[in-house]
């Protein structure tokens, strides 16, 4: 299913589309700060354990580290906006640059004889930790959006709706089998798979609305993520 199958105001709401705008605007700093330390702390983990830097400190320290040094400067997430950059490039980028500020505090106090040269080069390059970060954060998305898909589902009292489309597209069981054992007819099956469908891809831009990504990106987006998951 391409996005022309569905309207565009069902695919991706303006109100998902500006939900890290509206926080940073308005100063809701908490539940932004949640959102981007659930979203991609294991991902820049991952990216971290792909570089040398991870001798600086274990990976999840260091971003724990990256996140309360950026999160308390007030002008960190508005120069983000300016940017034009998506949501995990500047995260990765930050990240990266505080490495480096680390590394650099350790050589002036005489605690490491790395050159930030040797820090990447030591465990691997730039676009394996890169295609480590993008690995991760991809399994994150699908996992938020297959959750968040059955709670619209449920929501709408389409809890079938959810179970069929899993043993139909996980279970890789036919309609015609489907049909019979949820009590209607296979045209019906195959509808409530395709309104579950529906739930799963407007749950899937919700993540990536959140990341930066535009109407126009969806397909690209969703492909990406579908690579990243094959190379895991």
């Amino acid at each position: 299913m391409s996005a022309a199958d569905v309207p565009s105001g069902e695919l991706f709401p303006s109100t998902e589309r500006t939900w890290i705008v509206d926080r940073i605007r308005q100063g809701e700093r908490a539940e932004l700060h949640h959102h981007l330390m659930s979203t991609y702390s294991g991902a820049l983990a991952g990216y971290v354990s792909a570089t040398g830097f991870r001798s600086l400190s274990e990976p999840r320290e260091l971003v724990s580290g990256f996140f309360a040094s950026r999160l308390s400067q007030d002008g960190w997430l508005p120069a983000w906006l300016e940017s034009g950059m998506r949501m995990r490039r500047w995260l990765m980028n930050g990240l990266l640059l505080y490495c480096h500020e680390r590394l650099a505090e350790r050589s002036r106090d005489g605690r490491t004889a790395l050159l930030p040269g040797d820090v990447l080069d030591s465990v691997g390059s730039a676009e394996d930790a890169v295609r480590t970060f993008e690995r991760v954060w991809a399994r994150g998305v699908i996992e938020q959006a297959t959750a968040r898909a059955r709670e619209l589902c449920d929501a709408g009292g389409q809890g079938r709706h959810w179970e069929l489309f899993l043993r139909h597209h996980v279970g890789q069981r036919p309609y015609a089998e489907l049909g019979p054992e949820f009590g209607v007819s296979e045209q019906q099956a195959a509808g409530m798979v395709r309104t579950a469908s529906i739930k799963l891809r407007r749950a899937l831009l919700e993540v990536l609305a959140r990341d930066g990504a535009g109407e126009g990106d969806l397909d690209a987006e969703i492909a990406a993520l579908l690579d990243a998951m094959r190379e895991a």
